[in-house]
C-alpha cells in the first residue's frame, strides 16, 4: 500500500494531462505541455490508480485516474457529487439546501426537469432532495441540481416524496467510505437486499442514505444492514502489500455483507 500526505507529488502520472482523470485528493502540478503529467496529493490516504483504454474516432487512448482513499470524515462537495440534501428555506429564485456538512448549498428553482418560468416546482421547507453538485468553488456556496447534463432528464433526481406514513421512508447517515462503495455498480449489498424485500434507495456521496419500503419492519432491516455495513467498512483494513493498481478492487468490496448476514438482520 502506498500512503501519501499533503503535498506529496506523484512524477510521470500520465504522458500528458490529456489522459490523466483526477479523482479525489489528488491536483495536477504546474508543467510544460510536452512533459508527463504531474500530480499532487492534497489530502492523506492510500494511493489509487485505474489504467483504461477510451476509445476515440481514431483509436483507443490510455488513460489513467489517480486519487487518494482516506477516511474522511467531512464532506468536502466537488462537482458531479450526487447529494442528498433538505430544503431549510425558499427564494424567489432558488432554494437552500443544508447538506448535512460544513456547507449549504443553492438550488436554483429552473434546476428540474420540466421547470419554466411558469411551472416551478413547489418545494416546502424540510423538503428532502436527491440532486448533484453543479458546481463547487472554493469562494462561493455549491450549486445543485436535478437534471442530468448529458440527457438533460431527471435521471432519479429531485424532490424525495415521503408516503402517506411517514414510518414508510428514512434517511440513514454512514460513514463516507461507505456511502462512495454503495455507489460502484460492482457493490452487491444493496442488490442482495433485494432478493428479501422490494425497496427504494438514494445514495448520497455526503454520507445519508435516504430509504423507502412497503413495510416498517423493511425500513428497519435497511438500517441495520447499513449500520451493519458500516461497521465491516471500518474494520476493513487495506492489505500492507496493496498496491495502486489493486487499492480499487479492494474498495469496491468495503462494506459487503455475507448473505447469512443479511438473512439474519432482515
Amino acid at each position: 500500500m502506498v500512503v501519501v500526505l499533503p503535498g506529496d507529488v506523484i512524477h510521470e502520472a500520465a504522458p500528458s494531462l490529456q489522459q490523466t482523470k483526477l479523482g479525489p485528493g489528488v491536483l495536477p502540478t504546474p508543467h510544460t505541455p510536452d512533459a508527463p503529467a504531474t500530480l499532487s496529493s492534497i489530502h492523506t490516504g492510500a494511493l489509487g490508480h485505474i489504467h483504461t483504454q477510451q476509445r476515440t474516432a481514431q483509436a483507443a487512448v490510455p488513460m489513467h485516474g489517480w486519487y487518494v482513499e482516506s477516511a474522511c470524515r467531512r464532506y468536502v462537495p466537488c462537482e458531479g457529487d450526487r447529494v442528498v440534501g433538505q430544503v431549510t428555506n425558499r427564494g424567489a429564485e432558488s432554494f437552500t439546501v443544508t447538506l448535512f456538512s460544513a456547507h449549504h448549498a443553492s438550488l436554483p428553482v429552473l434546476a428540474f426537469e420540466g421547470a419554466s418560468r411558469r411551472n416551478r416546482p413547489h418545494l416546502e421547507i424540510g423538503a428532502l432532495v436527491y440532486a448533484r453538485i453543479e458546481s463547487a468553488e472554493p469562494w462561493t456556496e455549491p450549486v445543485l441540481s436535478c437534471i442530468d447534463p448529458v440527457h438533460n432528464k431527471a435521471d432519479g433526481m429531485g424532490e424525495l416524496k415521503v408516503a402517506q406514513e411517514p414510518e414508510l421512508s428514512m434517511v440513514w447517515r454512514v460513514s463516507l467510505p461507505l456511502a462512495r462503495s454503495l455507489l460502484r455498480p460492482s457493490h452487491t449489498l444493496l442488490p442482495s437486499v433485494s432478493r428479501h424485500f422490494a425497496f427504494e434507495a438514494a445514495i448520497g456521496v455526503n454520507g445519508l442514505v435516504w430509504t423507502r419500503a412497503s413495510r416498517a419492519e423493511h425500513v428497519a432491516a435497511l438500517g441495520r444492514i447499513l449500520a451493519a455495513a458500516d461497521e465491516a467498512c471500518r474494520q476493513h483494513a487495506l492489505a500492507g502489500d496493496a498496491s495502486p493498481t489493486s487499492l480499487h478492487k479492494r474498495i469496491s468490496e468495503r462494506g459487503e455483507l455475507p448473505a447469512d448476514t443479511i438473512s439474519q438482520l432482515v
